[in-house]
Formats: structure tokens, C-alpha cells, sequence
């Protein structure tokens, strides 16, 4: 006999695994963020771009991106908002300048995102 699931148990599932992939993408953060800083403390990855940026600001630029998405969209479970607090400390830690340009930019950006698709829906 085949397993008969609600659809409320078909919700609850997507949203466990959504729940699931966001701390993931937190975890993964960490480990970028704890690379860049390895990576630095060796001297390596510092070197410039043709516009004399170091390399490792784009990786900054990145972990800003996937944690903004996060913190605009409301997907960090409270359970890990220290734990997000901390992995923003820690890329303030890497490089102040950087985080706080790539971080507001990213912010700005899927704010804007966000507005454009709640309109999209209006129609």
C-alpha cells in the first residue's frame, strides 16, 4: 500500500529542507571567511587586480551577497542570528572597508530585488 502524505506534510518538508540549505550557506560563509583570513595571515591571495583591489576583497564581495540575500529575505533562523552576527564580525575583521562597502551594496541590492519581485507578483 503507498504512503498517502498531506499536503500540509509536503509544506512542512519543503520548508525543513529551505530551513536546512540556509544554514548550510551560513556554514559554507564560515569556511570562505575563515579561508580569506588563512589565506592572508600566509600572505597569499593579497596580491592586486588591474584596478588595485586585492583578490581577496571579490571573495569578501561574495560571502557579502549570500549573507545579504539571507539577512533582507528574513532566511536566518533566530536560533543562528549569533551566529550570522559573528560571521559579519569576522569579515569586519578581514578587511572594515570591504565588508562594509560589499555588505551595504549587496543589502541595497537585494532590497531592490525583493521590491521588484513583490511588484512582479502585484499583477
Amino acid at each position: 500500500m503507498p504512503l498517502s502524505h498531506s499536503l500540509f506534510d509536503y509544506y512542512e518538508s519543503h520548508y525543513a529542507s529551505e530551513q536546512i540549505a540556509h544554514k548550510i550557506t551560513l556554514a559554507k560563509a564560515e569556511g570562505k571567511l575563515l579561508s580569506i583570513a588563512a589565506l592572508r595571515r600566509l600572505d597569499l591571495n593579497t596580491g592586486t587586480d588591474e584596478d588595485g583591489f586585492p583578490f581577496y576583497v571579490w571573495d569578501i564581495a561574495s560571502v557579502a551577497r549570500e549573507l545579504a540575500e539571507l539577512r533582507v529575505r528574513k532566511l536566518i533562523p533566530v536560533s543562528w542570528e549569533a551566529f550570522f552576527n559573528d560571521l559579519c564580525r569576522m569579515a569586519e575583521c578581514i578587511d572594515k572597508e570591504a565588508w562594509t562597502y560589499f555588505y551595504k551594496s549587496a543589502v541595497e541590492d537585494e532590497e531592490w530585488f525583493l521590491t521588484m519581485e513583490n511588484s512582479e507578483a502585484d499583477f
